[in-house]
Parts: C-alpha cells; sequence; structure tokens
C-alpha cells in the first residue's frame, strides 16, 4: 500500500493505522516522521518544527515557499518514499486557521509534485478531522 504513488496523499488516521504505516515505512525503504504540532500555534512555529523535525538544510527560510521547496527536494534525505504522521495539528487550525490551510495545501502540491516523480509521498493527520479522507490499514 505504501508504494503506491496514485493512493498516497493527505488522510487522517487512527493511532492504530498510524503506528503500522510508521512501522510499515523503513521496510519499504521510506524515510518516516512523526511530528507532532503542539506547539504550532502559529506558522512561525510551525516552520521551526518542521525544520527541526525533518532535518531541512541550513538555507531552510522559515516561510511558505521554503517549506514547498524543501518538501519537494528532499535531495539531503532522498528515499523510496516519504511518510509525515502529523500530530496535534487541531493546534495550529484552533489557533491559526489561515495557516492551517496554506499547509493543507502546501501538502497537496508537495504530494502531486513526488506523484510526478513516481513516488509515494503520504501525509497523515492523526485526529478527528472530518474534511480529510480517512485511511485504514487491514490487520
Amino acid at each position: 500500500m505504501l508504494r503506491d504513488k496514485d493512493r498516497a496523499g493527505i488522510y487522517v488516521a487512527d493511532d492504530d493505522t498510524a503506528r503500522a504505516m510508521f512501522q510499515a515505512g523503513p521496510a519499504a525503504g521510506f524515510n518516516v516522521y512523526r511530528i507532532d504540532l503542539s506547539q504550532a500555534h502559529s506558522a512561525q512555529e510551525l516552520h521551526r518544527i518542521f525544520g527541526k523535525a525533518l532535518h531541512f538544510p541550513e538555507w531552510y527560510g522559515n516561510n511558505w515557499d521554503a517549506l514547498a521547496d524543501s518538501l519537494t527536494d528532499m535531495s539531503w534525505n532522498e528515499a523510496d518514499g516519504y511518510l509525515l504522521i502529523l500530530q496535534r495539528s487541531e493546534v495550529l487550525a484552533k489557533n491559526s486557521p489561515d495557516a492551517h490551510e496554506t499547509l493543507l495545501q502546501v501538502l497537496a502540491d508537495t504530494v502531486a509534485a513526488w506523484r510526478e516523480q513516481g513516488l509515494a509521498f503520504w501525509i497523515l493527520f492523526v485526529g478527528d478531522f472530518p474534511s480529510l479522507p480517512s485511511v485504514s490499514v487491514t490487520h
């Protein structure tokens, strides 16, 4: 399932699904990141958290364009695919809804860019996001 670039996208997942995909990722050649966004009360904090969690290069500019550029060029951390598990993003959605919407757009563009390159890029939001499709792993 992870390698399916056409199925890869932005989803909401429960804890069990996120855990199963997190565990399956390395065996599939994926770089897997679990990112806690509980301290992302603003876009500035979000950029800091992403930069640190994804080990962005020093040139990372802590802005939306730099985030988009970094997510679509992971040359410093190449893999057969990528999985981001985002936890507690409701904090950003509540405190900075515009930043949350911009994040969703940047992530959608990221998924599309990697799909064009033939790689799967999965983003799982763990929590309650009725606006996102859900994904689950059959045990």
